[in-house]
C-alpha cells in the first residue's frame, strides 16, 4: 500500500483546519511545520510579509519523519502576497531531495493561489501530482468539503496509476 505523508503550515489556523478535513478523505500522516520563532499578532504578520517577499526560509524544526518511507508528500500552504509561507519555503529547501513524488494545496485570504503552487513545483523541482487552491471563505463555510475529497481522490488515483504494473 502506498504511504503519505501531509505536511503543513498554519500560521491563523485556516490551513491547519484544511488539512485536518482533508485526513477524514486521505488516509496518510500527518506533520506540522513549526517554526523557532512564533509569528503571532501584527508584528508576526508584518515578518510573515517582510520574509516572503524578501524570499527568506526561516528557521523550522526539524521534521520527525523519514521522508524515504513515504510515496507522496503532499503539502499544504498559506498564501503569503501571490506565494507560498517562508516556513514552507524553509520545509521544501530543506527537503525536496527526498520527496519522490508531490502534490500540494493553499488556502488563501485573496488571490494568487495558482502562482503559490507553480512556485511550490518550481522549489521541488517536480511536477505537482494534484494541486488544489481554497479560499479562506470556502473553508469557513464547508463549501471547501468537496473540493477537497476530490482532492483526496485525485491523489490516491496518482498513486494507485503509478503502482499499477505495466
Amino acid at each position: 500500500m502506498s504511504t503519505i505523508l501531509l505536511v503543513y503550515y498554519s500560521r491563523t489556523g485556516t490551513t491547519r483546519r484544511a488539512a485536518e478535513e482533508l485526513r477524514q478523505y486521505l488516509p496518510c500522516d500527518v506533520e506540522e511545520i513549526r517554526e523557532e520563532r512564533t509569528r503571532e499578532g501584527k508584528t508576526g504578520y508584518a515578518r510573515s510579509l517582510f520574509d516572503v517577499l524578501m524570499r527568506r526560509h526561516p528557521a523550522i524544526r526539524p521534521s520527525g519523519k523519514d521522508l524515504a518511507g513515504y510515496d507522496m508528500v503532499v503539502i499544504a500552504t498559506p498564501v503569503w502576497a501571490s506565494d507560498i509561507s517562508s516556513p514552507v519555503r524553509s520545509y521544501v529547501l530543506e527537503n525536496r531531495d527526498r520527496f519522490k513524488r508531490i502534490a500540494a494545496f493553499c488556502t488563501m485570504g485573496g488571490t494568487g493561489g495558482n502562482k503559490a503552487l507553480d512556485h511550490m513545483a518550481h522549489l521541488c523541482q517536480r511536477t505537482l501530482a494534484a494541486r488544489l487552491v481554497l479560499t479562506d471563505a470556502e473553508i469557513e463555510s464547508g463549501l471547501s468539503s468537496a473540493k477537497l475529497k476530490a482532492f483526496a481522490n485525485a491523489v490516491a488515483h496518482e498513486l494507485a496509476f503509478e503502482a499499477a504494473p505495466v
